[in-house]
């Protein structure tokens, strides 16, 4: 296993890395996102109406200007995460979850807009500086499914692979500390974290470090029985979204199991056993 683990090293060191794939990647993915995450916040700002969705409890949340710093934080992540990769293939696989995190994200932002309602409170020195630097380019539409938590699932799990495991502490530290931002520095209400979180972990499912993504390898079963498991998955899916639309508050909860259940149903019926992505410790991925 030693010996694996040393040629495996061996090869990456001898590899030069894409350097300048990933300067070529960062310049379109850095443009890409102010022009269509600002495209959508502008469409929103003209709407006659746009809603939001906020539990009563959120009003407790405290405003924390401190927290602005590791919310910016998430932007030198951002480019530095593509220079960390090792291969072109990990280079374009994580580029790739970028993008489409981006692109289902501001998709959702111009088809179901949503703003955030509370006021912030003032705020001065270097801190306030950020808020207003931050105001320049961000509006409060932007809101569910959150980008930044969705990109940040992204980076958290490009970063946790790239650091020795006694530095992984810190990694998931700042990831913390960044994910508690977009609350305490009143950019996003509590919807968006998970929704921002499902869509994160749906990239990193949909652009797996090792295969092929899934959808190149969809094909519809003719096995009655795999049809017949699948209807059970989407039944069960049914009942919770009809509990959790009618029910509402935190029976909201019921969304995620809902959205499990239809992608276990997909596997049966499109992906295969390779939908679960398991390892050849048949160890299920973390997405």
């Amino acid at each position: 296993m030693t010996g694996n683990l040393n040629n495996q090293s061996a090869i990456m060191q001898a590899t030069p890395r894409p350097w300048r794939r990933a300067l070529l990647w960062l310049l379109f993915l850095g443009p890409f996102f102010f022009l269509s995450y600002g495209f959508a916040n502008g469409w929103a700002s003209q709407q006659p109406q746009v809603g939001s969705v906020v539990f009563g409890w959120e009003k407790w949340i405290p405003f924390l200007p401190w927290t602005i710093i590791p919310y910016w934080i998430i932007d030198a992540l951002y480019g530095i995460s593509l220079f960390i990769c090792a291969t072109k293939l990990e280079l374009d696989t994580h580029a790739l979850r970028l993008l489409t995190a981006q692109v289902i994200a501001v998709a959702c932002f111009i088809l179901f807009p949503l703003t955030f309602s509370f006021d912030r409170p003032a705020t001065e020195g270097i801190t306030g500086y950020l808020f207003v630097l931050l105001a320049g380019i961000d509006k409060p539409f932007n809101q569910a499914p959150s980008l930044h938590i969705a990109l940040l699932i992204i980076l958290w799990d490009r970063f946790a692979r790239h650091v020795f495991p006694q530095w992984r502490w810190l990694v998931h530290a700042t990831a913390f500390l960044i994910g508690i931002s977009v609350l305490t520095t009143y950019q996003h209400h509590f919807i968006d974290i998970p929704t921002g979180l499902l869509l994160g972990w749906f990239c990193v499912w949909l652009w797996p470090d090792a295969g092929a993504a899934p959808f190149m390898r969809v094909s519809f079963t003719r096995d009655p029985r795999r049809w017949r498991l699948a209807t059970y998955y989407v039944s069960g899916s049914m009942v919770l979204i009809l509990l959790a639309t009618l029910a509402g508050n935190a029976a909201l909860w019921l969304l995620w199991p809902a959205v499990s259940l239809l992608f276990v149903a997909s596997f049966y019926v499109l992906f295969g056993s390779e939908g679960f992505q398991k390892n050849t410790a048949g160890k299920l991925s973390l997405a």
